[in-house]
Order: structure tokens, then sequence, then C-alpha cells
């Protein structure tokens, strides 16, 4: 756990200074310089592009997980075929969804033409993002397995917002004068992290390029085909799940992508609740699959318990945080944006469970259960779809927020059913009420000060008064020894050096 801390602290760094970047332009550069049709376009493609992508990869990420400890015992680095073969049936696939993508595009005109227009006229644009993202999703897998998880966390998470920075600027002062040519720099900016992390891989000389079949390959073939095949419906309904919102936002919603842009800017800012679960997964992953590949249950169950603590409370933390400003943030924006923080409520609920459950996918993607993450993943995209489909075309943006919390709940509630059955494994321990406890009452202390809310110096104090508060009894009161080490090395560190 602490090789797992002091990752997930490195990543989570560069995440949260990513989260900078990205909240200068979710919340100054593209409301103040596109109209919220082009801002709500580039989330969009995004989301296209990302279902195309899971499509792609077809299942070749968790191959690479699963079974890299065992190319790693079994063979010579040299003749360790499975980096060659992950990454060329994702190329091949790649060449598939091209030659079937004009098919698609009338698809795509059909439903987002009318509320969508905009969409239609950059739909070309979805193919190079999806290559960009299939290749970098598999080197990422690969800078995983040989421990370089901060330095593609770098790259995804700080060194992408940056250029999505540097290209706004761009058009903020005219130097890009065509939206035509912003959205073609924005949907090839992965080449740059894929050269910059293609070059890390190459130089920690772990992986060879082999086109001679492996005996290991040969023995594990009939296994990595079922696992992944099942994996890639898995990880294709999950995408779904996530993206599915904007998705029918755009096509079902009144507003279309200015309802997206919306939606984009609660989501952006609820998502600051995922950076420690982001870092720490990329951490935890092959730490799981080394678990069970021994069958340990036992660290099993303490990577569970730890990782689901230590996420509630780290999201607690940071949702505190964010709904104390949610009235600055509006004021900002302006009246277009005043529904935002009833949906930032509503989608912090959602994800607070989510965060809470802890690495619950992890656990069953590597495990003999790895059918029950694709039967509950099947099962949360249908719930997900359908309760967002009808809520959103007769609720708006309410609608679509309080479907995916009610999908949510349903999905992790039956996950957690399923571990503690088949696993005898549960995340939760009276710690964990403690922490929502106490964030709730220092919540309603620092809301209930008197002070102006209107003044950004009076949000300043709130955080400050929540944050220091929120944190001091944790450490107290030792709820994560996790937390309290942390806070120890970092107290420690500081006060030993002045």
């Amino acid at each position: 756990m602490a090789t797992i801390r002091k990752q997930s602290i490195y990543s989570s760094l560069f995440i949260y200074a990513g989260f900078v970047f990205g909240a200068i332009n979710v919340l100054y550069f593209f409301p103040a310089y596109f109209s919220p049709e082009q801002f709500g376009l580039t989330r969009i493609l995004m989301d296209i592009a990302l279902i195309f992508s899971t499509l792609c990869t077809a299942g070749m990420i968790p191959i690479a997980f699963k079974f890299s400890p065992f190319y790693k015992h079994h063979l010579d680095k040299s003749k360790n075929d499975l980096f060659t073969v992950t990454f060329l049936i994702a190329l091949v696939a790649c060449l598939l969804m091209l030659l079937f993508l004009p098919y698609l595009e009338p698809i795509i005109i059909r439903k987002f033409g009318y509320r969508s227009p905009l969409l239609i006229e950059y739909v070309d644009w979805i193919f190079p993002m999806t290559v960009g993202l299939v290749i970098f999703s598999l080197m990422e897998a690969y800078a995983w397995v040989i421990s370089k998880n901060v330095l593609s966390n770098f790259l995804k998470e700080f060194l992408y917002r940056i250029l999505v920075t540097i290209l706004v600027i761009f058009w903020a002062f005219k130097l890009i004068e065509q939206f035509e040519i912003f959205i073609a720099y924005y949907a090839l900016l992965y080449i740059v992290l894929i050269v910059a992390l293609g070059w890390i891989i190459y130089k920690s000389k772990y992986f060879s390029i082999t086109f001679t079949r492996s005996k290991l390959t040969k023995k594990y073939a009939p296994m990595m085909v079922k696992f992944g095949s099942a994996y890639f419906l898995s990880a294709l309904l999950n995408i779904l799940a996530k993206t599915n919102d904007t998705l029918i936002i755009a096509s079902q919603s009144t507003g279309g992508l200015k309802d997206a842009a919306i939606f984009t800017i609660a989501t952006y800012l609820i998502t600051l609740m995922d950076v420690p679960q982001r870092s720490m997964v990329s951490s935890a992953t092959i730490q799981i699959a080394e678990a069970w590949k021994s069958k340990d249950l036992a660290k099993l169950d303490r990577l569970y318990k730890k990782t689901a603590l230590t996420l509630l409370i780290t999201a607690l933390g940071i949702m505190g945080v964010v709904l104390i400003n949610a009235p600055l943030i509006v004021k900002y924006l302006g009246d277009t944006y005043a529904g935002l923080p009833i949906l930032m409520i509503i989608l912090g609920s959602g994800k607070l469970i989510e965060l809470g459950t802890g690495l619950n996918a992890q656990i069953l993607q590597l495990s003999k259960h790895w059918r029950v993450d694709l039967f509950t993943n099947m099962l949360f995209v249908l719930l997900s779809i359908i309760l967002n489909y009808f809520l959103t075309k007769n609720f708006g943006l309410i609608g679509t927020a309080v479907g995916s919390v009610v999908a949510i709940v349903l999905f992790n509630l039956i996950r957690f059913i399923y571990i503690k059955k088949l696993l005898q494994l549960q995340p939760f321990s009276t710690n964990n009420l403690w922490a929502i406890l106490i964030a709730v009452g220092w919540g309603l202390i620092s809301y209930l000060i008197p002070l102006d809310n209107a003044l950004f110096l009076s949000h300043v104090l709130k955080s400050i008064l929540f944050i220091s508060g929120f944190s001091f009894t944790i450490v107290r009161m030792n709820l994560s020894p996790d937390i309290t080490d942390l806070f120890q090395q970092v107290k420690n560190k500081f006060f030993h050096s002045s």
C-alpha cells in the first residue's frame, strides 16, 4: 500500500495541476471565447471518440494487465510478443472502423442533426481522435505495467490540458481565426502525447517488437480471447454509461449542444472528486493482478478497504469545497448557468457512492468472476440509457442528473452484494460513516457562517475553514492510517527542513 500511496500522491499532483489548466479552459476560455454550441461540440466529439476507441482497443488493455505478470515470469524480454499482438489487433480494429465509418455517419446525422447541427459539420474528425486515443490508451497500459504510471498520468492529465490551454489561447488571441482549424488541431493533440510516451517506453527497453508467436501466447490464446472479448463488451458498456448523458442531452434536450456545455461544466467540477481514484487505479491495478495470481485474498481485502476509505475521505473534502464555491461560480458565469449548484449536488452524491465502494471494478475484472463485471455493466448501461433518455426528455438537465445517480446506486449495490457473497470481501467500516458525518458537520458550520456569499473572500474563508476543520478531524481521529501517515510525512518534512 505504501507504493500505491507514493505513486498516487505524485500522480494526484500532476492530475490536480492539470485540472487547474482544465478549469481555466472550462470555466473561463471556452465560455468567454466560444459559443455554447462550439463548446458543447468539443465535448461531444471527444465522447463519441471515446466510445469508438473502446471498440477499437478490442479488449487488449485488460489483457495487457492480466497476462503481463505471466509473460514477465515465463518469457525473456526478446520473446515477449504480448506488446506486438495487442497493438496489431487494435490497429486492425481501427482499419475496420475506417471502413464502417461511412455507414455510421447517417445514424449520427439522424440523431443529432436537428438539435445539434454543428456536430454534423465536423463529424469527420471523430476518426483521427479515435485513433489517437487507441494508440495512447495501449501505450498507457504498458506504461503502467513497467511502473511508469506517474509519467503517463503527467502526459494524459497535465500535458494534454496544457496543450488545450495553449490551443485555446491561440484562438482567443486570433492566432487561429477559423473554427475549422481549431477543431483540426484539437482532434490531433494526442499525437504529441503518443510521441512522448512512445519514447519513454522505448527507452525502458522492457518490451520488444517480435512477430514470432510465443508458446505462451499459443497456450493462453483461448483464455485471452475469452477474457478479452468479455471485457471488451464490459469496457464498451462502461464508456457508454459515462458518455450517454451528454449524447442524450445533445440529441434530446431542447438546448442541444448548449445544454451539453452546461452539463459539461457541472460534470467537470464534480470530476475533481475522481482524481484520487484515477491516480490510485494506475498504481493498484498491477498489485491487484499480482494478488489474484498468488490467490492472496488477505492482500485484496486490505487494498479494498483502504482504497475505499481513502477515496471516500478525499471525495468528501473535494465535494465540500466545490459546493461551497458553487454560488461564486454561477455569479461569474452568468444566469445561463444558474442550474449548476443543484446539478452538482445530485451528481456529487452519485460520485460519492461510486468512489465510496472502492476499486470493485478492478477486483472483479482481474478475477475469475469477471463475468459479474460484464453483467453488472450491461445492467448499468441499460438502466442509465433508459433513465437518462426519458428523464432528459421530460425534465431536462435535472432529469439527466437524477437518472445517472439512480443507475449508479443500483449498479454499485449489486456489485457490493456479489463481491460480499463470492469473495467474502466488503469495503466498509464505522470509519466510513464517521467520515461522512464529519464532512456534513463541517460543511454546515462553513455554510452557516454569516458572510456575504457574493464576495470572493467569503468563499475563500469558508473553504479554508471547511478543509482545515475536516482534515484536522480526520487526522486527529486517525480514521485512515494512510492519510495520517501522509500528513505526518508532510509535517516532518516541512518542520524538519525549517
